[in-house]
């Protein structure tokens, strides 16, 4: 008889202890908290990275010579100057309505023959001009943003 109160005792603690103890029942519940949790949805407008901006234009002077670039609409309205860019320099970029763009460098020496080019530029287009090393406007044409 005393044996079987000794099992009695220890039966009641063990299952006490099972009962009490739940590690099963907490990784369910993290489990399910983690599935509760809801992501947005990602919009494609969201990541897009111009939305109707203006479109822009910048040159770099990579030439012996400065520089100087006027950006004007079809109507000779003079939108932006750049004068006398100097050597191993680039302007910032310089935004503008869309319209079809007449992008015109002339240089500071006689001699060198001045260039000019243009484009239909539209929203959300980008226009990187080079003079390259002999004084010459490199070929280039606008890109998307």
């Amino acid at each position: 008889m005393k044996n079987l109160l000794n099992y009695a005792i220890a039966f009641a603690i063990v299952t006490t202890t099972c009962l009490n103890c739940s590690v099963e029942q907490v990784e369910i519940e993290a489990t399910e908290t983690a599935l509760d949790f809801e992501q947005p949805a990602v919009s494609f407008d969201v990541m897009d990275p111009c939305d109707n901006q203006d479109p822009q234009a910048r040159i770099t002077n990579n030439g012996t010579t400065s520089v100087t670039l006027e950006i004007a609409n079809m109507e000779g309205t003079i939108l932006h100057t750049v004068t006398d860019l100097a050597p191993g320099n680039a302007s910032g970029y310089l935004t503008f309505a869309p319209d079809t763009i007449i992008f015109s460098v002339t240089k500071s020496v006689t001699g060198v023959g001045d260039d000019k080019v243009s484009h239909e530029m539209t929203t959300c287009m980008s226009f990187d001009m080079e003079v390259g090393p002999d004084n010459v406007l490199l070929p280039s044409v606008p890109f998307a943003l």
